[in-house]
């Protein structure tokens, strides 16, 4: 027998009998039907109410339904961009997908899929002096809930922390 062979032997000759010890210490007594009359009761089941602020509720099943969590709104009011600088624009807004100039006046043009926004800067500082805000093509809803929505979602995709 080879002295690898025989480390090997003694090694699993002792782990057999850690093993074997470890098993021995572990002892498992039978409970009696008596022993188990002697526990208390378990706790009495709580009706559900299913009645919620928000209407009926499903009955409970065990599991937790998760409600869908919207995003907060942002601040819809372009108007909230007027007096801004470019950086600050950059930092709300991001790249705008075109800038214009015209003589001592910057448009700067934000598109979505619905609407468009172009800002007018002006002054030595360029800061926001008008704002136009309009849907984008014929189609789709003109409503100011639709444009205000377009403006919330560029807003929201822009800067998602807000």
């Amino acid at each position: 027998m080879s002295p690898e062979s025989a480390t090997f032997l003694v090694l699993a000759v002792l782990a057999g009998l850690f093993l074997a010890g470890c098993e021995a210490t572990t002892e498992r007594t039978p409970v009696d039907q008596a022993t188990l009359d002697e526990l208390p009761p378990p706790p009495a089941a709580v009706p559900f109410d299913s009645t919620t602020p928000n209407g009926p509720a499903m009955p409970y099943n065990g599991m937790v339904a998760l409600q869908p969590v919207t995003p907060p709104r942002v601040n819809e009011n372009p108007q909230q961009l007027m007096g801004l600088d470019r950086a600050t624009l950059g930092e709300k807004l991001g790249k705008p997908t075109l800038i214009r100039r015209d003589g001592d006046a910057e448009i700067w043009q934000y598109r979505a899929d619905r609407c468009v926004l172009d800002l007018f800067l002006y002054g030595m500082n360029k800061k926001v002096e008008h704002i136009d805000l309009r849907n984008r093509g014929d189609e789709g809803d003109e409503s100011e809930d639709s444009i205000s929505d377009c403006f919330n979602g560029m807003l929201r995709t822009a800067s998602p922390s807000t």
